[in-house]
């Protein structure tokens, strides 16, 4: 069985409650994954948007979700309701990519839009999402998240609602363990799955790592990811073609397949 990823030190640098899947599919392909987060999810400190919008559903035309952390937050805290009513069945719902629509109906809440790109800019090709004015929508993220839908959203006339389920944290991780695995050449590729992760994860290695990055294989999951690592000064990273883990694994593999054609 062709196994690239063999014996290869591949670091996680998603969240460790969502790093399992990716983790997985690394060991099943014959890579060491390395677990370093550089990114804590937190719950907000303030429940008062979340709650909020959830007091009053049925006035929206569209519910987004733009993180699998957006899903679990958001529906977490209305499945834990004591007086919860059924999601309104007049609220379509619109998830970010492949992974957030499959954490939604985990929750056992019908997906009615999945772009084919996964992105906010995927989203925003649908025609669903054209003619939009006068519709109240509500966009379930983060802190610290991108305005693009929102921005883009009220340009196209509609009334929108930024609901904030979630806060990014960096984590006090101490890096000198991945430094030394690094030092001994156990690191062979870094993959990072948004900015923040990436931006978090160059500060947090220092100056030496920043250092070693230049000459480490970066996996980015998107391009907008990607941009982030170049803004550094660091060579392109290898993107995955979708903003998936499947599309993670492919990018490494593309990335060993350059390895062994350039022996």
């Amino acid at each position: 069985m062709n196994r690239p990823l063999l014996d290869k030190g591949i670091v996680v640098t998603r969240p460790m409650e969502q790093s399992t899947e990716l983790v997985c599919l690394l060991q099943k392909a014959g890579a060491r994954a390395i677990t370093f987060p550089a990114i804590r999810i937190e719950a907000p400190e303030t429940w008062h948007s979340l709650d909020g919008a959830l007091d009053h559903l049925a006035r929206f035309s569209w519910a987004i979700f733009t993180s699998r952390n957006a899903v679990h937050f958001a529906l977490s805290r209305w499945q834990g309701r004591e007086f919860r009513v059924p999601w309104p069945s007049t609220v379509r719902i619109a998830a970010v990519g492949r992974e957030t629509a499959r954490a939604l109906r985990e929750f056992g809440v019908e997906v009615h839009l999945v772009p084919d790109r996964f992105s906010s800019e995927g989203l925003l090709e649908i025609s669903d999402l054209q003619d939009v004015a006068g519709l109240e929508m509500a966009i379930f993220a983060g802190d610290q998240g991108r305005e693009l839908l929102e921005t883009t959203l009220r340009q196209r006339g509609a009334l929108v609602e930024k609901v904030f389920c979630y806060r990014r944290t960096v984590p006090g991780a101490n890096p000198t363990p991945l430094l030394h695995a690094w030092a001994r050449g156990e690191l062979h590729a870094v993959t990072v799955t948004s900015p923040e992760i990436f931006n978090n994860f160059y500060q947090m290695v220092g100056g030496l790592g920043q250092r070693w990055l230049k000459n480490t294989p970066i996996i980015a999951i998107s391009s907008l990811t990607a941009e982030a690592v170049t803004s550094k000064g660091l060579p392109s990273p290898w993107t995955a073609p979708e903003a998936s883990n499947a599309g993670l694994l492919s990018a490494l593999e593309t990335w060993t397949a350059s390895l062994e054609k350039n022996a």
